[in-house]
């Protein structure tokens, strides 16, 4: 697969301003057209289909049965480590 000189203007025509060395764009076209068709004939057969390549887990999917997943005021004004003033969590530089 080969690029020529005249497709490489029409394509960058619409696209991009960009300046004249078509020598060097057609030689980078051709390179990147040459490593796509390298990489099209790769026997990709035998690979197992990548969802993600991080070891991240959905935890969505591992919640456990019957958790509580819902809180009232009360309980959540028990988790701070802050002093409760007024049914509010005080922050030591605005409430003291």
């Amino acid at each position: 697969m080969s690029i020529t000189q005249d497709q490489i203007k029409k394509i960058t025509k619409n696209l991009a301003k960009l300046p004249p060395v078509w020598d060097k764009i057609e030689h980078d076209l051709n390179s990147i057209l040459w490593y796509i068709k390298v990489l099209n004939e790769i026997d990709t057969t035998w690979v197992i289909t990548t969802i993600s390549v991080t070891k991240n887990k959905n935890i969505n999917q591992y919640k456990a049965k019957n958790t509580k997943t819902t809180a009232n005021p009360t309980e959540l004004l028990r988790c701070s480590k802050n002093k409760i003033i007024a049914w509010q969590i005080a922050l030591w530089n605005i409430m003291k």
